[in-house]
């Protein structure tokens, strides 16, 4: 077994060193942009003030889309850059994304006559989209089902003037918050440099390098380091990061909330996309035995500090969902997990739209018209393209860094958990390597975690247990100590919410609570009164 690594505050050696970057935020952006820099060969350094993925990163649909719905705004070039990067994405991290059927219920002929015209383009833009993918990962054509089809599919869909259903496919992400931190520990694998629970206090310019004071808010200790370039991937902090440069924001960032809810399991096998009361649209995703609905766009303009999900939001998407599906008994006691986040919307002054359909774009902001040359903002986009993004921004950094750095090779350069072929060969390796645990336990492993299911090996011992989650599913101690050991793990919900995602299909028993953050303890040297308060700020998130 692999040697357990404890949970420690670091010590602040890199004070002493030169970063090529500083990346600021640990989601999505900063994680992609973090491993194509130190691919390309820069000397990279991302922090986080909180945990990996815990802001807009953990609160999305669960999606690696092409974004069907940006067709009716034009938006010719984002759906062909998200579907390029939708096929990226399989080839790069397999395990991660799941194909998945979705249904438009059509109730008109010239909604049958739009949708039909709208499918055939997303098809056409997708002409690549089984190109050096593995066949566990193949996406079909669309087609339009009969109305017989989609009741079958939907049982409780509506029927009164049902005249079918098209069906088209995309991905589903199990967990994109574990998937965004494979992005920063393979950069770490690579050389990088990343820490969470780690806020940017200051930042300025000290010659030809800038210094950015960092406080450790585990220990409070503050320390400076130092870099040649900064990279402010803060999503919805991104103005208050530029307000600690000295910087004014060029374009107005608008911050879209957005929230879902995890329900028992529907009769769906398929994804199905509704119309809400106000003509925008809603997703009913099948998700790990229960079903998460969302999402609602809505303008947030507090502080986003002080984002949380309020009951009446809750009571909103239930409402939406009993009128849109045809259920009427869905209540709050059918909510087992929620969660939210805000989507960083650019727009340029005087522009307003509403946030539904404000463009998914991104924006990169070049400071050095105000005096700060090396120092990019961005904004913007959406989870399927942040790969693209990140090359784009990692090609500015190459331009105005001196010397020379290797060509972008994040669309070819697989994660480290998707080192393998197809889900079928991984297996059969994990099998003969560990013949004597059952296949199904290691089917289990091989999806969660890819080629890294062998690391999680190295921590399996003879009498290992698991527990059950609330959704049915099994979870091994094994998974728990690497997971720990390996993963930067500072809090249990660290653990439940982004790591494992254990947490996210509800609330565990007492008993598998108990059983995990006991194991949690164990690796990372909590006493019995951090392993209360860790239970207790745990079930805190179920609460509404």
């Amino acid at each position: 077994m692999a040697k357990t690594k404890h949970a420690k505050t670091p010590s602040f050696p890199i004070s002493s060193q030169v970063f090529d970057t500083l990346v600021i935020g640990g989601g999505i952006t900063g994680a992609t942009t973090l491993w194509d820099s130190t691919l390309r060969g820069l000397k990279a350094l991302l922090v986080e003030k909180n945990d990996f993925a815990s802001g807009t990163t953990q609160a999305t649909s669960k999606l690696i889309h092409g974004g069907l719905r940006y067709l009716k705004n034009a938006e010719f070039g984002l759906v062909r850059e998200s579907l390029r990067e939708r096929r990226i994405l399989a080839k790069i991290s397999p395990h991660a994304l799941k194909t998945l059927g979705f249904i438009i219920p059509i109730y008109s002929n010239s909604e049958k006559w739009i949708t039909n015209i709208g499918l055939g383009m997303y098809d056409y833009f997708s002409y690549d989209r089984n190109k050096e993918i593995s066949s566990d990962s193949w996406i079909p054509k669309y087609r339009f089902l009969s109305p017989e089809e989609v009741v079958m599919e939907a049982p409780s869909l509506p029927r009164a003037g049902l005249k079918g259903g098209f069906l088209y496919y995309d991905y589903q992400n199990t967990n994109p918050e574990r998937h965004t931190c494979e992005f920063i520990f393979s950069a770490e694998k690579k050389g990088g440099t990343a820490l969470n629970y780690t806020e940017l206090v200051a930042i300025s310019q000290q010659g030809e390098v800038y210094q950015a004071i960092l406080k450790d808010k585990r220990s409070g200790k503050t320390y400076p380091v130092f870099a040649k370039t900064v990279v402010n991937a803060a999503g919805p902090w991104a103005d208050f990061v530029e307000s600690l440069a000295g910087v004014g924001m060029d374009k107005v960032l608008v911050r879209s909330k957005g929230i879902h809810i995890v329900i028992r399991a529907l009769t769906v096998s398929k994804a199905i996309v509704l119309k809400k009361r106000d003509k925008t649209h809603m997703f009913v995703l099948p998700w790990r035995g229960k079903t998460i609905v969302g999402t609602t766009d809505t303008v947030f303009s507090d502080s986003p500090d002080k984002f949380k999900v309020t009951k009446s939001d809750i009571q909103g998407l239930l409402e939406e969902i009993n009128y849109a599906f045809g259920y009427s008994d869905l209540t709050e006691s059918d909510v087992d997990f929620y969660y939210g986040g805000m989507r960083p919307l650019v727009e340029d002054p005087g522009e307003k739209s509403d946030t539904y359909n404000a463009s998914r774009k991104t924006e990169i902001l070049d400071h050095k018209e105000k005096g700060l040359p090396g120092f990019f903002t961005a904004l913007g986009g959406k989870y399927t393209t942040s790969r693209h993004l990140a090359e784009k921004i990692t090609d500015k950094l190459c331009e105005y860094l001196p010397g020379k750095f290797l060509p972008c090779e994040t669309d070819q350069i697989p994660l480290s958990s998707g080192e393998f072929s197809d889900h079928s060969s991984l297996v059969k390796g994990l099998s003969k390597k560990y013949s004597k645990l059952s296949g199904e336990y290691l089917e289990t492993l091989g999806a969660r975690y890819g080629s890294l299911a062998y690391e999680v090996l190295k921590y399996q011992k003879a009498n290992d247990e698991s527990v059950t989650l609330n959704n049915g599913e099994k979870f091994s101690t094994a998974e728990i100590r690497y997971i720990a050991s390996e993963e930067k793990v500072e809090k249990g919900t660290d653990f439940f919410f982004r790591r494992s995602g254990v947490g996210v299909p509800g609330a565990p028993s007492s008993e598998s609570l108990h059983k995990i953050v006991d194991e949690l303890g164990k690796t990372l040297g909590w006493n019995p009164a951090r392993k209360k308060a860790e239970s207790s700020e745990i079930l805190s998130r179920y609460h509404f």
